[in-house]
């Protein structure tokens, strides 16, 4: 399970939505460490940019702007031509990007990582995209369906002048597909299963428990003590 830091504060970048809601999620490499990415999205000599998080190589979450106010990360600097985004082209030059997007930096450097994730910050950015998601469906009443329209890079709304933000190694299609694989099951890890519904049933009537990562592992070898505490449950 992973955990939210917030660390943003009186000095944090950040402006009112305008009344738009968030409609999508915009990836970001910091071109630097995480410490440092604190220490600038916290400073008083910070006037021009924010996130609202940021993913540490180690799969630690920070926050430093509210879901509910604007980051100042995705702002067209250049005008909409530059822009391969379709919600963007849609909404215009006149609306922002910031007031309808949730950014996420992660740590990292393109010259040397070409925006591939470390294995401990990918599982923690699918994690945080599906925490986004969840968060703006119960805040908003609006669900962010997972695709690359909704999924995107920076380089998408400022080619010109992000072209390699967040890289062309960056795992889009692993986190929509790990998005689109949830479904509500109440494991991450027995969507084809050929026990799903087994394993549901035996979830719903309270005997069968999951690892606090949210898998079942249904391939892995039961212990004694594993198979004790099923039975002892299923008694209950």
């Amino acid at each position: 399970m992973f955990k939210i830091s917030f660390v943003g504060n009186s000095n944090t970048n950040k402006s009112d939505r305008q009344g738009h809601i968030p409609q999508m999620i915009v990836n970001h490499i910091s071109e630097g460490s995480m410490s440092s990415m604190i220490s600038w999205f916290t400073s008083p000599s910070n006037k021009i940019t924010s996130a609202h998080f940021g993913v540490s190589k180690k799969g630690e979450i920070y926050q430093f702007v509210k879901i509910e106010d604007s980051a100042w990360a995705n702002g067209l600097t250049n005008g909409i031509e530059n822009a391969t985004a379709e919600l963007v082209l849609k909404k215009g030059k006149d609306i922002s990007p910031n007031w309808y997007s949730i950014s996420i930096e992660h740590e990292g450097i393109w010259a040397e990582t070409k925006g591939k994730l470390t294995e401990a910050q990918l599982e923690a950015t699918k994690w945080l995209h599906k925490y986004i998601i969840d968060y703006v469906d119960e805040k908003y009443g609006h669900k962010i369906e997972p695709s690359r329209k909704t999924i995107i890079g920076h380089y998408e709304i400022d080619k010109k002048q992000r072209p390699f933000c967040p890289g062309e190694l960056f795992p889009f299609q692993d986190i929509i597909d790990y998005l689109n694989s949830q479904d509500d099951l109440p494991f991450k890890d027995i969507k084809d299963h050929w026990a799903k519904d087994l394993i549901i049933k035996a979830y719903n009537e309270g005997w069968a428990k999951g690892y606090p990562d949210g898998t079942f592992r249904p391939n892995a070898q039961i212990t004694r003590a594993e198979a004790i505490a099923l039975l002892m449950a299923k008694e209950k």
